[in-house]
């Protein structure tokens, strides 16, 4: 018979088998909690170690014994400590940063993310990260700076509110009196639970909306700097346009093509000193795009030179050529009124789809939104200044707007013009009348709005309209 102590110790070392919360972890690295689905070659795989240094790191004895919520220190990360935890990356982030931010070395991020190339960090994925056991301690531990051109180290930390043994630098040169512009240095700071911005405290908040980015849609890029600096950059083959608001808010808006193939595309921001125009800062990070779901169509019975492409190439060009201008002047206030008093819950047309016309190819897409009516008013659905206003063979009689900041409108087969190039009008005003002249296959109103030299989804100028109110967030 077995004594009554001998089968309490049994029962514990039964559940301490079996339980889900078996941890294994021994002391000397990160601590990867298993999931379900994971086993111990699978683990070993994604960090890169090989399944007899898992085994024999967390004296196991029995392999098939893991379960989900078990802890197992993951070996080959000497001097990186906490528990990993999967991140999202956020827009302007990199490894370097981060490593600055959390104080763990960038080759053991690297290692941890099985990641080869850090330039292809993208907002939203996700990043493994080692945090402290607390589950209230912060993951950032440091605010970053950048080195002013001309400046020392001692006015650097002047500027910092610090001394200059608490500056660290992400170079391996040895320290000096001076720093080379545009370096990067962490500063140790109070940080905000959960925080993973690790941009410079020059950049005080940089956003981006919506993200991912659409086929078809208006993005926002915002940015609050500090002064004496504004902003350039690019995203794939578009240049970036930003302006500033009353209230220190630098902000580019710019539209997402409705035929641009879904991916990753890079996006570069620079940040330049007003008195020199040299860049203090860059960074380089792809951007997804992602499809915007649009549909078919096919008309037949539209006037054959309306898809001639000797004739559609050349009208083309001279629109689009007038829509690349960003105007620094912001004439409209709030959201973007319709156009016309006749429209219900659903549009004649709407914008995107893909288009055949007279029974060829799919070869067009639908650049605007279309509207009933013949020879019902226009509107001026905000403020702007004619920059077109004559006959077209494909857009008939048509009217383009400037509202500023590299935002345009269209209206497009008038009966009447009532508008000439140079005149500035006011929201609500009437410029036209609709008609059926150009590429129709009956009456109406085609309206486009074009952002950043490209045409985009009107409905989202009407609500919620543009540019997108943002919270202003301070760094610690």
């Amino acid at each position: 018979m077995i004594p009554k102590r001998s089968w309490v110790l049994i029962l514990l070392l039964t559940f301490l088998l079996v339980s889900p919360r078996s941890t294994f972890a021994q002391e000397g690295g990160p601590i990867y909690i298993v999931q379900a689905g994971d086993t111990l070659s699978s683990i070993a795989r994604r960090f890169g170690s090989s399944l007899d240094e898992l085994i024999s790191t967390n004296g196991i004895s029995d392999p098939s014994r893991i379960f989900p919520g078990s802890e197992l220190v993951i070996p080959g990360f000497p001097g990186v400590e906490g528990t990993l935890t999967f991140q999202s990356i956020g827009l302007g982030e990199s490894v370097a940063g981060i490593s600055l931010a959390s104080g763990t070395p960038g080759e053991a991020l690297l290692r941890l993310n099985r990641i080869v190339r850090e330039d292809r960090l993208f907002p939203g994925m996700a990043f493994i990260m080692p945090v402290s056991a607390d589950v209230d301690q912060p993951i950032s531990s440091s605010r970053l700076l950048l080195a002013h051109s001309g400046e020392t180290t001692l006015e650097m930390a002047a500027r910092a509110r610090s001394s200059t043994w608490a500056l660290n630098s992400k170079a391996k040169a040895p320290p000096r009196l001076w720093v080379i512009p545009g370096s990067v240095y962490s500063l140790p700071t109070q940080a905000v639970q959960g925080s993973t911005v690790s941009f410079p405290a020059e950049i005080e908040q940089l956003d981006v909306n919506p993200y991912p980015l659409v086929q078809g849609h208006t993005l926002q890029f915002g940015l609050f700097l500090q002064s004496g600096l504004h902003p350039a950059g690019s995203l794939g083959p578009y240049t970036l346009s930003f302006f500033s608001d009353p209230t220190g808010h630098w902000i580019c808006l710019q539209g997402i093509h409705a035929l641009t193939e879904p991916g990753l595309y890079d996006f570069e921001l620079a940040i330049l000193d007003d008195e020199t125009g040299l860049p203090i800062y860059r960074t380089l990070q792809p951007l997804q795009i992602v499809s915007g779901n649009y549909g078919f169509q096919v008309l037949n019975g539209v006037p054959p030179e309306t898809i001639d492409p000797a004739v559609t190439g050349p009208e083309d060009e001279l629109i689009g050529g007038l829509m690349q201008s960003a105007t620094p002047d912001r004439l409209w206030e709030s959201a973007f009124e319709y156009p016309s008093r006749y429209y219900t819950a659903e549009f004649i047309s709407v914008f995107g789809t893909r288009r055949s016309y007279n029974n060829g190819g799919l070869l067009y897409y639908h650049t605007g939104l279309d509207f009933y009516g013949q020879d019902v008013p226009i509107y001026a659905p905000a403020d702007g200044r004619v920059v077109f206003a004559g006959p077209l063979t494909v857009r008939g009689n048509a009217t383009y707007l400037d509202h500023g900041w590299g935002v345009y409108s269209g209206y497009l087969h008038q009966s009447e013009i009532n508008v000439s190039v140079g005149d500035l009008v006011e929201k609500g005003q009437v410029i036209g009348k609709v008609g059926a002249t150009g590429r129709v296959t009956g009456p109406h109103l085609h309206w486009e709005i074009w952002v950043g030299g490209v045409p985009i989804e009107p409905l989202d100028w009407v609500s919620p309209g543009y540019p997108l109110s943002v919270d202003r967030v301070h760094q610690p």
